[in-house]
């Protein structure tokens, strides 16, 4: 006989053996790593370490720490050896021909319609041409998210006019002959039939352009409009002209005229160089993550308007990296997300807060079965995990019904307009739902009319849920964070009133910019800030 224990065992031993190496193997196997080690999140910015009397220390996004010059431009190829230049807005156009596919794509209803770049060039030397034949020097746009508009803005930047950009949105828009005369502009382009052109005479303008539909051209709009001649676009654009060689620009003098949100029931104009609007791309295209920037193979759709100047600078980061850009006129501050993104589907979009939290309603008010709850809760887990749920079979099976953007999203991006009333504020619960609801990871910021794009944007990977400060008589919005600065700004907070740089819960005061993307160089923005334990900036 043996001496050794003989083990029995049967199928309730066998059946717990195979529970237990369940339960630790295949978590082990089937596990993934989240998007960005956590640690990662604890201190996103780079702090001075000295500060001025009634101020907090300077902070600066990681890539450009204390010391270090901020972006600033392009770095593109100079005619002297080993060095380059920053660039100007040309430059974004012809990065576009040079890296990008050779076209953009326009919805029109449910067809999407391709344009070539090399016509669109010659439509570019076409306008910018007439114009300067015009006298023109300051060129007003009134236009939807269009090719038109497109090209508009790079004859201004070709031909030295200035460009500026009148607000475009179906209501609530101010008297656009008022702000044609705070502006003195020269020239407006416009939709047919969208302005009552009467309203124009004696406003100083040189000429009007008119983007007709083409079924409406052959109802002879042309004529004077009081001083100003009336011509179509179509029969402007079309005409072959020799494209001028690079005309000297200044690059520290306005290039590009923006109208601030109503305070008190003013609208001031801001003005933006070249090396302004350049500095903003430079520092756009290089704050996100290598593998998550502006690609060849990537699609970008404006949802917000493109009269919104973060909009704008968001396409021509899109431009000068070789994306594909696509629009749609239905794109605006309003505008419906999925109505928009559907024949395009792209891979980027902007949208503006209120297109994106009527997006969260529409789809939160769909979620009224028992099984929809129980599946959001566990993709919203997984996003607390780190990473973004992509979902299966199951989760599409008994999840609520996701807004149709075309499929293939990667990124959305959204801002708070700081020092406007009318913006609507978001909370990082209403960001985390919308991760779920889009698949894809959800870009939050603060931008300001006085900055070229972002003055401060989340992390990409920052997925958490933090707990706001509850709204209170003096700051009645309820906002996530805005993430730390740009690599093209460093920020700065200055006591006011009841804030201070010594509070207990960390520097409070007013907001202080400076950097090449801000208009004038530096800026006091009016509106008080706070930084969090992260390095993060929020409302006070």
């Amino acid at each position: 006989m043996s001496g050794g224990i003989e083990l029995q065992f049967d199928l309730i031993s066998y059946t717990l053996i195979a529970l237990l190496v369940g339960l630790i193997v295949v978590p082990l196997i089937l596990s993934k790593d989240p998007d960005i080690h956590p640690y990662a999140l604890l201190r996103q910015s780079s702090v001075a370490p000295v500060r001025n009397p009634k101020e907090s220390a300077v902070y600066r996004s990681l890539q450009t720490p204390v010391g270090y010059p901020l972006v600033s431009g392009l770095q593109l190829p100079s005619v002297q050896k080993y060095s380059s230049r920053s660039g100007d807005i040309r430059d974004i156009w012809k990065l576009a021909i040079e890296k990008g596919k050779g076209k953009i794509i326009v919805a029109k209803g449910k067809d999407v319609e391709k344009h070539d770049i090399n016509t669109l060039t010659k439509q570019i030397h076409a306008l910018g041409t007439h114009l300067k034949n015009a006298g023109a020097t300051k060129v007003a746009v009134h236009l939807p998210n269009c090719i038109e508009n497109l090209v508009a803005t790079f004859a201004c930047a070709y031909y030295g006019f200035v460009l500026v950009i009148l607000p475009f949105e179906p209501t609530g828009t101010p008297s656009i002959s008022e702000l044609l005369k705070q502006t003195s502009a020269d020239i407006l382009i416009t939709q047919g039939g969208q302005l009552p052109l009467e309203e124009f005479k004696g406003s100083g303008l040189k000429e009007i352009v008119l983007v007709v539909e083409e079924a409406s051209q052959h109802l002879g709009w042309s004529g004077p409009i009081g001083e100003a001649k009336c011509g179509q676009f179509v029969d402007i654009t079309k005409n072959e002209v020799e494209p001028i060689a690079d005309i000297d620009i200044d690059l520290d003098a306005p290039a590009v005229v923006i109208f601030s949100p109503e305070v008190n029931g003013k609208i001031e104009t801001v003005e933006f160089s070249h090396r302004n609007i350049i500095a903003g791309v430079a520092a756009l295209a290089v704050t996100l993550p290598k593998n998550e920037r502006y690609m060849p193979e990537d699609v970008f759709l404006p949802v917000d308007t493109l009269a919104d100047l973060y909009t704008r600078i968001h396409l021509y980061t899109a431009l000068s990296s070789g994306t594909t850009v696509a629009l749609n006129s239905t794109g605006g501050k309003h505008a419906d997300v999925e109505l928009t993104c559907r024949v395009i589907a792209p891979t980027i979009i902007v949208v503006s807060p209120e297109s994106l939290l009527e997006m969260h309603r529409a789809t939160k008010s769909t979620m009224k079965e028992f099984l929809h709850g129980i599946v959001h809760y566990f993709q919203t887990k997984t996003l607390a995990d780190g990473r973004i749920p992509q979902g299966n079979f199951l989760t599409n099976f008994g999840g609520c019904p996701r807004p149709n953007v075309g499929g293939k999203l990667r990124l959305v991006f959204v801002v708070e307009a700081a020092g406007d009333k009318t913006s609507q504020a978001i909370t990082s619960l209403d960001l985390s739902d919308a991760r779920v609801f889009f698949k894809s990871k959800v870009v939050y910021g603060l931008k300001h009319h006085k900055v070229a794009g972002p003055l401060a944007q989340q992390n990409v990977y920052d997925y958490r849920v933090q707990a706001e400060a509850l709204p209170s008589e003096k700051n009645p919005r309820k906002c996530a964070h805005f993430g730390p600065p740009t690599p093209g700004v460093e920020i700065k907070l200055r006591d006011m009133g009841e804030f201070t740089a010594t509070d207990a819960e960390g520097p409070r005061g007013e907001v202080m910019i400076s950097g090449a993307p801000v208009s004038g160089g530096q800026q006091a923005l009016g509106f008080a800030g706070k930084w969090e334990k992260e390095c993060v900036l929020s409302y006070a």
